[in-house]
């Protein structure tokens, strides 16, 4: 049997790779909404007729751990996401996800999305105040407007 080869990470935007060698989450949600017009119409009925006008807001938000003392820089993977944002740019979201007969990691663009925020919780400190787990919650928002000369 071939041995198969999985991508080093589970997610990636912009440079920041979501890994379990840096930071690994354990929750993964996308949300959807979908924008409909309310129209007066002569019914019978006092409910008003809806019109579908488009896809509203996109969001994705993720929670995770980090065990600094377990990873490389651990205590600097929330600056290195902080980094990220900080560029004030869309950044470019990829998914490594299974796929079936082909390559057995693929990965998935997701289009351009900007971090709209950033929460860290640090508990279970040691005598020098150094926390041995990091909880971080972020909440990205899908970019499909222009983006100029960048």
């Amino acid at each position: 049997m071939a041995k198969i080869n999985h991508a080093n990470y589970m997610m990636q935007l912009g440079e920041y790779k979501f890994s379990v060698s840096t930071a690994a989450f354990q929750k993964l949600q996308f949300n959807t909404e979908y924008r409909w017009k309310d129209l007066e119409s002569q019914t019978d009925k006092n409910s008003p007729v809806k019109q579908f006008i488009g896809v509203g807001e996109q969001t994705l938000e993720l929670d995770g751990t980090i065990f600094p003392q377990l990873v490389e820089n651990g205590l600097k993977q929330l600056d290195f996401m902080r980094d990220e944002a900080t560029q004030g740019v869309p950044l470019t979201l990829t998914y490594v996800e299974e796929s079936g007969k082909s390559s057995p990691s693929v990965g998935r663009v997701l289009g351009k999305w900007v971090i709209k925020s950033i929460n860290e919780t640090r508990t279970l400190f040691l005598n020098d105040g150094i926390p041995r787990e990091i909880q971080f919650s972020m909440r990205l928002s899908r970019y499909d407007g222009n983006e100029g000369n960048k």
